[in-house]
């Protein structure tokens, strides 16, 4: 934390006629404070990823197929099964007739049943990157 006493041993210092010394004061409190504030943004941004991740535990349902995301009254989805339990990434299937496919691992999925059905057709370069990965195990 920053010493907030120091600011006033500055000023004492400039009004003694100290300039040299408040100056190097000075120096070490915006060093302190330059710390501090990139500490608090690695903090910011780590608690912003525990409430994405707390987000996705309350409101990411399973339906034994495929996840879906509830956002208040609404069900959004189907999402990749196999992508999320992989990656961690939410890829929305998209509709074939009455299948649904995934565009990033090609993944089919039955409508009917939402049997899956994975193509095999599981590459790298197909996959895209349209969603946050967040971590769930380590």
């Amino acid at each position: 934390m920053l010493d907030y006493y120091r600011f006033k041993e500055v000023h004492d210092l400039f009004t003694k006629g100290k300039c040299d010394e408040a100056k190097k004061v000075l120096g070490m409190l915006q060093e302190k404070y330059i710390e501090v504030h990139d500490e608090n943004e690695m903090l910011r941004t780590q608690l912003q990823e525990f409430e994405d991740i707390l987000y996705l535990a309350k409101n990411l349902e399973y339906d034994g197929h495929s996840y879906w995301l509830k956002t208040g009254t609404i069900k959004q989805g189907p999402f990749c099964q196999s992508c999320f339990d992989r990656d961690g990434l939410l890829i929305r299937l998209g509709e074939s007739g009455d299948q649904w496919k995934c565009l990033s691992c090609g993944a089919v999925y039955q409508r009917d049943d939402a049997a899956a059905i994975n193509t095999g057709r599981e590459t790298p370069e197909r996959r895209e990157s349209g969603a946050k990965v967040i971590q769930l195990y380590k």
